[in-house]
C-alpha cells in the first residue's frame, strides 16, 4: 500500500515521492537514475510536477464534480485541467523553453529541442466513479525520442519513472519485466472491451485471450505499471493518443520489455500499443498483427 486518499501509508522496502525528491536534491539517487552523468534537473522536475498534480488531483477525487464531454466523448473534469495547469507551470519554470504536447491544453511549441508530454489524469473514467486506479503522466522527448517517463498514481500511492539508459523504478526500487516465455503461460491485461467491438477487432482479441493462460481488463497506466513491474506479461490497448503511451513506453522499456504498434514498429503515437515482457511479444503480434 501507500499514500491512500491523503493518509500515507508506508509498504516495507519502498520510497515515498517526497524522500524521492529530497534524495535527489542531495544527489543520492542520481547515479542510478541518471548514468554517465546525466543531468537530473528534468527528472526531479517531472517528480515534482507529478507530485503536485496528484495532490490537486486528490482534493477531487470521490468529491462533487461537474462532468463535461469533449469532441471525441470523452470525460474532462475541472481537476484534469488544474493538474494539467500545474505540470505546464511546473515544468515550465524549470525549462522554460521546452515545448509541450498535453491532452487538455493541446501542443505548444518550444526552441530546445525537446518537449513535455502530459496525460494529467490518465483513466478519468475511474477518476469520476470513484476508483482509484488513474494516474498522471509525464515523459520528455529530445529530438523525436523519449528520454524519460514519469507514472504518478496518487491514490495507491505509487510512482514509476525512467531514464533512457538508466533502468525503471517504482516507489525507489529497481523494476524489471517478468520471465515468462510461453503464451500459454501468460498473463494478458487489456484496454476496454468496447473499443476493440467497435473497429472490428473483437475477434483478434478473442483469439489472443483463448492462447493465453489468463486474461483481464485492466485499461489505463496502471496496466503498464504491472507489465514493467513483472505482475503481468502483456498489455494490449488500442484507441489511445500519444499522452497515453510516452510514459508508459519508456518505462516498460527501461524495465527490459518491448513497446510497439500492432504492426510490431517502434512508434510511441500509435493508437494501438502492444506492451510485453519482449518474450511473448512475437507471439502476440501474430496473432493481432496488422
Amino acid at each position: 500500500m501507500g499514500k491512500l486518499l491523503g493518509q500515507q501509508v508506508r509498504a516495507p522496502g519502498t520510497i515515498a515521492l517526497d524522500d524521492v525528491l529530497d534524495d535527489l536534491d542531495r544527489q543520492h539517487l542520481g547515479y542510478y537514475i541518471c548514468p554517465m552523468g546525466m543531468d537530473s534537473r528534468a527528472l526531479k522536475a517531472a517528480l515534482e510536477a507529478a507530485r503536485k498534480a496528484g495532490v490537486t488531483a486528490l482534493k477531487g477525487f470521490r468529491g462533487g464534480f461537474k462532468v463535461e464531454y469533449k469532441s471525441d466523448s470523452s470525460p474532462v473534469t475541472a481537476w484534469d485541467r488544474a493538474s494539467e495547469e500545474i505540470i505546464r507551470k511546473t515544468l515550465a519554470r524549470a525549462f522554460p523553453g521546452d515545448g509541450f504536447i498535453g491532452e487538455e491544453y493541446g501542443e505548444s511549441g518550444g526552441n530546445t529541442g525537446s518537449s513535455w508530454v502530459i496525460d494529467p489524469i490518465d483513466g478519468t473514467k475511474n477518476f469520476i466513479r470513484g476508483i482509484p486506479f488513474w494516474g498522471s503522466l509525464i515523459a520528455r522527448v529530445t529530438g523525436g525520442k523519449l528520454v524519460l517517463g514519469v507514472m504518478h498514481l496518487p491514490a495507491t500511492g505509487e510512482t514509476l519513472w525512467a531514464v533512457r539508459g538508466g533502468g525503471a523504478f517504482h516507489n525507489g526500487n529497481r523494476i524489471r519485466v517478468s520471465r515468462i516465455n510461453r503464451l500459454s503461460k501468460a498473463f494478458l491485461t487489456h484496454g476496454g472491451l468496447e473499443y476493440f467491438v467497435r473497429d472490428g477487432d473483437a475477434p483478434r482479441l478473442e483469439k489472443l485471450a483463448g492462447a493465453s493462460y489468463i486474461a483481464r481488463s485492466f485499461g489505463d497506466c496502471g496496466a503498464y505499471a504491472y507489465v514493467a513491474r513483472g505482475m503481468t506479461d502483456a498489455m494490449l490497448e488500442r484507441g489511445l493518443k500519444p499522452w497515453d503511451s510516452a510514459a508508459p513506453k519508456i518505462i516498460v522499456e527501461e524495465a527490459g520489455g518491448r513497446f510497439t504498434d500492432w504492426s510490431g514498429r517502434d512508434n510511441w503515437r500509435s493508437p494501438e500499443v502492444l506492451a510485453t515482457n519482449g518474450l511473448v511479444h512475437s507471439a502476440i503480434l501474430k496473432i493481432i498483427r496488422r
